[in-house]
C-alpha cells in the first residue's frame, strides 16, 4: 500500500531511484544518461511504461554505504533510445527535489523509494530571477583557469537562465557532499552564495599551494 505524504501535486509517491555518487540533478536540467546494467534496464523499462515515466536522481552517503542520502531529484524521461548492443541512451529532465522517506530493492533487483515532494513544491513552480551571477561568473573564471577546464567564457558571460547555478553545479567536479549540500538548499539565491563559496575556498587552496612551490 502506498502511503500519500504528499501536497496534491498529481505526482506518484512510489518512483524508481537511480543511485550514483557525485551526480546530482536540479528542476529544468538535462542529464543524459548511458544505462547498461540489466536491473538498470529494468528500470527504465519499467519507467518508461508509467504515466509519469519519472526516474529519481540520488547520491549514495558514503558514510554508510548501505543508505542513500535523503534528498535527490527526479527527472522526466524525454528522450530515449535502444543502441545495437541493447543500451539505452536517455535524457532526463529535472522535474523537482525530492524528500526520501524509505526505499528497498525489489526483484528486478532495482530500488525503488517512497518520497515526499513538500519540502521543494517551489521546483514545480516557474520562477524568475533576474540574477546576473556576474560575481560567480568571476570566480568561476578563475577556477577554471586554476583547474585547466577548457570552457566558453563566452558562453559563460552570456548565459543568465535562472538556473545557471544548478547547471554548474552539475558539470563541475566538486566533492559529492558539496554537490549535496547544493542539492539540498532550497532557495537557488542561496546556492548561488554557497557555489560561489565552494568555487572561491578551491581557487584559494590553489594559489596557497602555487605560492609554497615557489
Amino acid at each position: 500500500m502506498t502511503i500519500n505524504n504528499n501536497i496534491d501535486n498529481g505526482l506518484p509517491d512510489l518512483i524508481p531511484v537511480f543511485p550514483l555518487e557525485g551526480v546530482v540533478m536540479f528542476p529544468n536540467t538535462y542529464l543524459p544518461l548511458n544505462i547498461f546494467e540489466t536491473r538498470y534496464l529494468e528500470m527504465i523499462n519499467k519507467a518508461v511504461s508509467s504515466k509519469s515515466r519519472l526516474v529519481g536522481i540520488i547520491q549514495p552517503n558514503n558514510s554508510n554505504q548501505n543508505k542513500l542520502y535523503d534528498v535527490g531529484c527526479a527527472g522526466k524521461i524525454i528522450k530515449f533510445e535502444e543502441t545495437e548492443d541493447k543500451r539505452y541512451l536517455i535524457t532526463l529532465k529535472g522535474l523537482s527535489r525530492f524528500e526520501l522517506i524509505s526505499e528497498k530493492t525489489n526483484r528486478k533487483n532495482f530500488k525503488e523509494a517512497q518520497i515526499k515532494w513538500d519540502r521543494f513544491s517551489q521546483d514545480l513552480k516557474k520562477q524568475n530571477i533576474n540574477e546576473k551571477f556576474t560575481s560567480l561568473k568571476s570566480s568561476l573564471k578563475k577556477y577554471f583557469k586554476i583547474k585547466n577546464i577548457k570552457v566558453n567564457f563566452e558562453v559563460i558571460d552570456n548565459c543568465n537562465d535562472y538556473n545557471f547555478v544548478d547547471q554548474i553545479t552539475m558539470i563541475c567536479p566538486l566533492a559529492f557532499e558539496e554537490k549535496q549540500l547544493l542539492l539540498e538548499t532550497v532557495s537557488i539565491s542561496k546556492r548561488g552564495d554557497l557555489l560561489q563559496s565552494i568555487i572561491e575556498s578551491y581557487a584559494s587552496q590553489e594559489d596557497i599551494s602555487q605560492i609554497v612551490k615557489h
